[in-house]
């Protein structure tokens, strides 16, 4: 996705999530940008839910998205934000469609 970026002359940041961790704020506003609920844009089939069953059984939006700043590596990546929306950059592809 960096390659596309560059390829695009588009500025961009890259926000090193596992480092700088989440707020709830920040999920939230992803979460709209996104237009998903938190259970869409989780991973999981992470090692943080077959580690552990009863992660599983979390539904709740605002729960997950805790369950996020917990465990930031489920959620799904990389997301794109540009403005008021986002995407979930899979295949990368994506981006291109998304930014142009």
């Amino acid at each position: 996705s960096v390659e596309i970026l560059n390829e695009l002359k588009i500025d961009y940041k890259i926000i090193e999530y596992l480092k700088t961790g989440f707020t709830i704020k920040e999920l939230k506003d992803i979460s709209i940008k996104l237009n998903l609920k938190a259970h869409n844009f989780i991973r999981f089939n992470d090692k943080a839910f077959k580690n552990n069953p009863d992660l599983k059984s979390i539904t709740k939006h605002i729960k997950l998205l805790e369950l996020i700043i917990m465990h930031p590596k489920i959620i799904q990546r990389p997301i794109i934000i540009n403005k008021n929306k986002a995407i979930i950059a899979r295949p990368p592809e994506l981006i291109k469609e998304f930014l142009l």
